[in-house]
């Protein structure tokens, strides 16, 4: 596999994909009143979550070819979450749906620069559950261990 195609790029030719993201697939929802405490917050704005969420979103952004690699509950958050990676042009066909655990969510605040309290809301959710056979749909190259 040569590692500059003609193009010049160090990426082999013929790729279907520039980077697969394998993780975190969650709602964060910020809170809206900058400065106050979680407990004094009474309303958040919802976005995608998860650093390799994240990831995943910002290269297709940029023009890559990224994919997204996890598990969302069968539930709003989730088809929110799958969605948001669509519409910036992310392939989602190796996220899978989760009938049995809920999307996870994240609580956050920003109380001033140096304080951002966040409350995880991730027992037992549809991302925490990925196993190796989900790379074995084709996502990624699976190399048996010896």
């Amino acid at each position: 596999m040569a590692l500059h195609s003609s193009t010049g790029s160090r990426f082999a030719s013929g790729r279907t994909r520039d980077i697969v993201c394998l993780g975190r697939l969650a709602v964060d929802l910020y809170a809206q009143q900058v400065g106050a405490r979680l407990e004094d917050v009474s309303s958040f704005a919802k976005y995608l979550g998860g650093s390799s969420a994240n990831i995943a979103f910002g290269c297709a952004r940029l023009g890559l070819k990224s994919a997204m690699l996890s598990r969302v509950g069968n539930d709003h958050m989730g088809r929110f979450l799958t969605e948001t990676l669509e519409r910036e042009g992310c392939d989602t066909s190796h996220v899978r749906i989760d009938h049995d655990r809920l999307t996870g969510l994240v609580l956050l605040g920003i109380e001033d620069r140096d304080t951002f309290p966040l409350v995880f809301y991730r027992d037992d959710c549809a991302d925490m559950a990925v196993e190796t056979a989900h790379t074995a749909s084709g996502a990624v190259p699976v190399t048996p261990s010896t």
